[in-house]
């Protein structure tokens, strides 16, 4: 049985009291910046309801109102929900104007048919009342793919989303899952004298750095190589990194780092997190220990970033292009040996400052030992991949590579809506539930 199955037993067995406990707890998370909340529909300090309209009430930041119903009633099914949007929409009682709700929210553990959604939708067609409905089917999703700590704590599932490891970790996994295309981080480290001074002054002084550049420039290796001189100086500190997948990351931090022991925390390729709010609040709740945070990022979206940390006055460190002589000196070393004038000129051509193109290359100009495999770039891309995906065990995967070829086909897929999806994963001869395992174990490969 797949992980999502498990969660969807899990739903649809759940008890009406925790369920409304669980789908509150999932709101909360997707609205954090609520200004009031009220569980109407609960007895505080008891799993007992109560009656109550709506079951729970958002106030939102715009000074209007979120109502929440749950329900666990498939036998009444249609008919109950029917009744709870009429009763959020009934200002005796409520006691809220219809112009200050912004949205009625519905939380099944069982799901709906089109026309179901259909008839309930009509219910506000004339308002500007907005319907949200989580039936059984969107909720294990959310859960499965964004909300592991849920499915952990309500259906005692495993929590570890490998997505806080140790700077060893790090660096195995780095290098394993990059298979050359990025620079790997146990290779010689050369030409960075001033940005290692640079940057060791900048984690002395200030406990927010930001290292931006262009997409492979070094900006990790140089954050890896700094962090470990740190940490030879400074014996208090360990060090925990950051490769995000998706998953919420404040229960994996609570857990992972004590508040009474010093920490660097390394934050590679920020523009990629699209959660950096909970690094940041974590940085802010109360510890003993000291906490700073490395972060490396993109130049394109620096300014983002930036603004997300600006409150703790971070400093910033760009990383330059290397020179050729500086990229020749790479390609020479110990852990590529291009000595040959006639690879390294094509090699410095292609890289243009650029290390990681310039590994790209130097190594497969190893493995083809022929000059002319560097003379188109578009073939040298191709013929990498290529041999990337023959070593891939979890991409010759045959279901594995149909849903590859489906997502970059269609681009992206309402993968929420099973009635859509089942039919076009039919021609494919895959199912639902296979379509989403294969989701979750590419994910674990980005």
């Amino acid at each position: 049985m797949t992980r999502l199955q498990l969660i969807e037993k899990g739903l649809e067995s759940i008890n009406d009291v925790v369920f409304q406990e669980l789908c509150d707890s999932f709101l909360l998370r997707q609205n954090k910046n609520y200004r009031a909340f009220s569980r109407i529909g609960s007895q505080s300090g008891k799993q007992k309801s109560t009656v109550g309209t709506p079951d729970s009430l958002l106030l939102l930041p715009c000074g209007n109102y979120m109502m929440i119903e749950h329900s666990t009633n498939i036998s009444k099914g249609l008919s109950k929900l029917i009744d709870d949007v009429q009763k959020c929409l009934d200002h005796e009682k409520t006691s809220i104007p219809l112009k200050k709700i912004k949205e009625i929210v519905l939380c099944i553990n069982f799901n709906l048919k089109n026309h179901e959604i259909e008839q309930l939708n009509n219910l506000v067609k004339n308002t500007y009342i907005e319907l949200t409905i989580h039936t059984l089917d969107s909720l294990a999703l959310e859960i499965n793919f964004h909300h592991k700590d849920i499915a952990s704590e309500y259906f005692d599932l495993p929590y570890d989303t490998g997505q806080i490891l140790t700077l060893d970790r790090f660096v195995h996994s780095y290098n394993r899952a990059s298979k050359g295309i990025a620079t790997p981080l146990d290779n010689e480290f050369l030409h960075r004298e001033n940005e290692v001074k640079n940057l060791t002054d900048a984690i002395n002084s200030c406990d927010f750095v930001i290292l931006t550049g262009a997409a492979g420039v070094g900006k990790t290796k140089l954050a890896i190589e700094t962090i470990k001189l740190f940490l030879n100086n400074h014996s208090s500190f360990s060090c925990y990194c950051i490769s995000y997948k998706g998953d919420t990351l404040l229960n994996e931090l609570y857990h992972q780092i004590q508040e009474d022991k010093d920490y660097i925390l390394f934050v590679d390729d920020a523009n990629r997190i699209d959660r950096f709010r909970q690094i940041s609040g974590f940085y802010e709740s109360p510890r003993n220990g000291k906490l700073k945070i490395v972060i490396t990022v993109r130049d394109y979206a620096f300014d983002q970033v930036k603004h997300l940390c600006q409150e703790f006055i971070p400093k910033q460190i760009t990383v330059n292009k290397f020179t050729d002589d500086q990229i020749k000196d790479i390609i020479e070393s110990k852990s590529f040996e291009i000595l040959n004038p006639d690879y390294q000129q094509p090699i410095l051509s292609i890289a243009d400052g650029n290390p990681r193109l310039a590994i790209m290359t130097s190594i497969l100009a190893k493995e083809k030992q022929k000059i002319a495999a560097l003379n188109d770039v578009s073939e040298l891309f191709e013929t990498y991949f290529v041999s990337i995906l023959k070593d891939e065990k979890n991409i010759d995967n045959h279901d594995n590579i149909k849903c590859l070829g489906i997502i970059s086909f269609f681009y992206s897929l309402p993968y929420k809506n099973k009635e859509t999806l089942i039919p076009i994963l039919s021609k494919f001869e895959l199912d639902y539930n296979t379509f989403i395992n294969c989701i979750n174990n590419l994910e674990k490969m980005n």
